[in-house]
């Protein structure tokens, strides 16, 4: 069968494989010299959480990881409470995860338009010693008179709250 090929035809199969390698090797090096320039983790999202039927605001922020860190590194999130003071929520980082999500428990006093600083820390499982900080400026753009003072449903059907039901009229 190589006997019927053209020598021409050989030499271009040898080319294109020649071409196919140092294309990929190129790609190759071009991606490892940005990864090596990479930061481990990012902060890719955040704000407020506003949930009406049970009257609940909470704030948080969502974490990617661009490469990989070592196992037991910890995550940190650090949030800047409206009562003054941090809140402060960790997360072991796991190979079988990419993503990360941090929520504060419930807030009050949040006020609108204000800018809170949420921050990343991603701390060494060696050392214990701080790798990256990445910071984030959260801000509301609902008043908190806008939320209702008591939970408007209960339970998991989300049935009327009897405290501010309306008494039937007549």
């Amino acid at each position: 069968m190589l006997q019927s090929v053209p020598v021409w035809g050989k030499l271009a199969g040898v080319a294109a494989a020649v071409y196919c390698i140092a294309v990929f090797g190129a790609v190759y090096r071009h991606n490892q010299a940005i990864l090596q320039n990479a930061t481990y983790a990012e902060i890719t999202g955040g704000g407020f959480i506003y949930n009406y039927r049970i009257a609940d605001i909470r704030a948080g922020i969502t974490v990617g990881l661009v490469k990989p860190l070592p196992l037991g590194t910890r995550l940190v999130a650090s949030f800047e409470s409206p009562q003054g003071g941090t809140i402060e929520i960790e997360q072991a980082v796991s190979h079988a995860k990419r993503n990360y999500s941090f929520e504060t428990p419930s807030l009050t006093g949040v006020e609108a338009e204000r800018t809170y600083l949420a921050v990343l820390h991603v701390i060494d499982p060696a050392t214990g010693q701080q790798i990256e900080r990445h910071e984030k400026g959260l801000k509301s753009g609902v008043a908190p008179k806008a939320m209702p003072t008591k939970s408007l449903t209960i339970g998991p059907g989300y049935h009327i709250n009897p405290q501010i039901r309306p008494e039937p009229k007549g």
